[in-house]
């Protein structure tokens, strides 16, 4: 009698491996569960039985007008996500790249649950093993010194953007090199080449500001003081026409020559909604044109381009470029 048990519970845990490995592909059949198992598929379906009310595993089955032979089984999504080994595979790769962000420390935790729950078959004699496949992949970001301590911070904010109660912000402002003191509201979060901006109305300016979260050094939650989130205001709509993180309201057409080098490159990315093509020229330059405001941040952008991009419009930019080019040059001509 034991070496029956012995064998029936090895023979479900047989089917719960088949289900855990096909679930995410649609399921399996009652047939090719019961030819691994080498039983019959009343047997199958007896297991199945055994694992909803033993194991308390909710089990989907086929439609009524589906044979129950050829339909698919599969573990109910409360208990497997329902994304294919290639979707998930994709997911944590997105993960990684969070490796020494503001989101590493929970990610990382996401990362290690996905790993667990997904990736624990191999698929083929071939199929790396998860944790090689990381050794394959490597990410070229910039990384915090303290993204735990950041993460920290991150998370505070948002429970408080949630839940609509403001904070007390100590924050460094690079030009004073000095810590503030503000409590604010927070309306909003902004993310920027992997950099988190909170966007939030601040009492000690009574106004809307702009906070870098990493460069915000301690945090008061202020859970009794609730503010009514502005009916007018959105995010999305506050940030539409910004080049960065930076609404200053003042909307200007920009105008740019782009060289043949890198005319490819420009025209396959989107770097603003408001972004057009005006010409394309004989030499394989190009002239593109954006609407935007807060154009102090598009000219550290423009500095990257080099010699590559020239402004033609409008005649301001083109003389406060002018002055960056000749600093630089005096910074390095001593």
């Amino acid at each position: 009698m034991a070496n029956h048990d012995t064998t029936k519970a090895l023979r479900i845990a047989k089917v719960m491996e088949i289900l855990n490995k096909k679930s995410p592909y649609g399921g399996a059949t009652l047939k090719e569960m019961a030819e691994a198992c080498e039983v019959t598929t009343r047997s199958i379906l007896r297991y199945l039985e055994q694992i909803e009310n033993d194991i308390n595993t909710p089990i989907v089955r086929p439609e009524r007008n589906t044979s129950k032979k050829e339909g698919l089984y599969r573990l109910d999504a409360g208990y497997l996500p329902p994304i294919s080994p290639e979707k998930a595979l994709i997911i944590f790769l997105s993960l990684l790249q969070q490796r020494g962000s503001a989101l590493a420390g929970h990610t990382n935790e996401l990362k290690d649950a996905l790993v667990g729950t997904l990736f624990k078959y191999k698929y083929s004699p071939q199929t790396l093993p998860v944790e090689q496949l990381q050794e394959r992949i490597y990410v070229v970001e910039e990384q915090l010194a303290d993204p735990a301590k950041v993460g920290q911070v991150f998370a505070k904010l948002v429970q408080a953007l949630r839940d609509c109660y403001r904070v007390k912000l100590w924050y460094y402002v690079a030009h004073s090199r000095q810590d503030t003191e503000r409590v604010v509201e927070p309306y909003g979060l902004i993310c920027k080449r992997h950099n988190w901006y909170l966007v939030a109305h601040c009492l000690t300016r009574k106004g809307l500001r702009v906070f870098r979260v990493d460069q915000i050094t301690d945090i008061s939650p202020y859970t009794s003081e609730r503010f009514e989130y502005p009916a007018d205001f959105s995010l999305k709509e506050h940030m539409a026409q910004s080049w960065g993180v930076i609404n200053d309201g003042e909307i200007c057409k920009v105008r740019l020559k782009f060289s043949p080098e890198v005319a490819h490159r420009v025209k396959r990315l989107i770097y603003h909604p408001s972004q057009a093509i005006e010409e394309e020229l004989a030499d394989g330059s190009i002239i593109m044109s954006f609407e935007v405001c807060g154009i102090d941040e598009m000219k550290t952008w423009l500095v990257q381009w080099g010699d590559t991009v020239e402004v033609l419009d409008p005649d301001w930019l083109r003389e406060d470029m002018c002055e960056m080019a000749n600093s630089i040059l005096q910074l390095y001509q001593g």
